[in-house]
């Protein structure tokens, strides 16, 4: 499945889109509790010697882009942009396409601000 069609999909069970203060509120108080429900799947492999799941924490990643799927929405955004702009954010942060941990903590934030912005003009 792509991502145009999972939006599709998703978003016919998803409350009306144009109650702005609503679905941000709901996507976003969404998008935190499924964070905590991925986050305590963890911890109780970690810390309660539980068995890792990874069919549980698959399903608890779908949920997460549910409600990350009602943001774009709601914003009238797309994918394409989110992905496109956070991309050019990471090429700004890491010039040299890999991860470095003194770009990490030296960040030029005007500079992906700046690659970000550029993304939206082309």
């Amino acid at each position: 499945m792509n991502i145009e069609e999972y939006n599709f999909l998703a978003l016919r069970t998803a409350p009306d889109c144009d109650q702005l203060n609503s679905n941000l509120t709901h996507a976003a108080l969404g998008i935190a509790g499924e964070a905590g429900e991925i986050v305590d799947t963890i911890k109780k492999v970690v810390f309660n010697g539980r068995d890792f799941d990874r069919s549980a924490l698959v399903a608890e990643i779908g949920d997460t882009v549910w409600y990350i799927n009602l943001l774009i929405a709601t914003l009238g955004t797309t994918w394409e942009e989110v992905l496109t702009k956070n991309i050019a954010k990471l090429e700004a942060r890491y010039p040299t396409n890999s991860y470095d941990h003194e770009c990490s903590i030296n960040r030029d934030s005007e500079k992906e601000a700046a690659a970000m912005v550029s993304v939206c003009r082309t």
